[in-house]
């Protein structure tokens, strides 16, 4: 019981993480909730799916273990993410002029992208999740009860931190959230390429140019430490970066920036010549 809920609250923990980041930075955009959370829920039951499939398929079992579906995932939300701190700039002009409530009819395509991000996530993680838990039921020492009500009380953990933190992040000064916001989700597109990128070479699609850049294992692992849990999903923290990690990283980085930074631009001239 106690394995099961631990990698149901660690793996459900960076969903939970995720999403909460969304719904927070879109607090003040009508509808955005119900997006983001019709995007987990269909991730949920697309996860639930996948997992009945694996257990009598070994085709999808092996799909969901390949690390290239990993790297497409983190791709594809990367880039909607991107594209969604693009929006949330120009927005975040917009609630600096005193226009709040911004209506869903004006951004129907960057909330539809993080409801897709919301989906992605959920369904990445719960496929982690789904074989994790296929690795405890090869043992015969674990009953399902036992995986089951592990799996729960993991889940039930993760919801509640989550909420937690959604009620804390929502209490930032209104008149800046989308910038900071902003700033958190651009570092968050750019971990996901990073990690795409490390899903990559270890396949021999991607050269690492130099393998290991530095190893903070030792005194910083994700794995066991939950503050670099968090630094890992929100700003792509890893213990061994390659070198083409860390070039894609601060590539990412500096993109969205500079395309953010001209979106402002843009806005400001507008705004003087009106």
């Amino acid at each position: 019981m106690f394995a099961s809920m631990a990698i149901v609250s660690r793996e459900g923990f960076e969903m939970v993480l995720i999403i909460t980041l969304l719904l927070a930075a879109t607090n003040q955009v009508k509808g955005a909730n119900r997006w983001i959370l019709l995007g987990g829920i269909a991730g949920v039951c697309v996860s639930i799916l996948l997992a009945s499939l694996a257990l009598s398929n070994a085709y999808i079992a092996s799909l969901l273990k390949a690390k290239l579906t990993g790297a497409i995932i983190l791709i594809l939300a990367s880039l909607l993410i991107a594209w969604t701190v693009i929006w949330m700039k120009s927005e975040g002009k917009k609630l600096g002029q005193k226009i709040s409530n911004i209506d869903v009819s004006d951004a129907t395509s960057p909330l539809l992208s993080l409801s897709i991000v919301a989906f992605l996530t959920v369904v990445r993680e719960g496929s982690e999740v789904v074989l994790f838990l296929l690795g405890l039921m090869s043992q015969s020492s674990v009953t399902v009860h036992s995986i089951i009500l592990g799996s729960l009380l993991g889940a039930l953990e993760a919801i509640v931190i989550g909420v937690l933190m959604y009620f804390g992040l929502i209490r930032v000064n209104i008149g800046k959230v989308f910038d900071v916001f902003a700033v958190v989700m651009t570092f968050l597109s750019a971990g996901m390429v990073a990690n795409a990128v490390s899903k990559l070479s270890s396949i021999g699609l991607v050269p690492p140019l130099i393998p290991q850049v530095w190893n903070t294992t030792p005194y910083f692992d994700h794995h066991s430490n939950w503050l670099a849990l968090i630094m890992h999903v929100v700003f792509g923290y890893t213990e061994k970066p390659s070198l083409m990690q860390l070039l894609v990283y601060t590539s990412t980085l500096v993109a969205i920036f500079a395309l953010s930074k001209k979106v402002n631009s843009r806005l400001q001239m507008t705004a003087q010549s009106s």
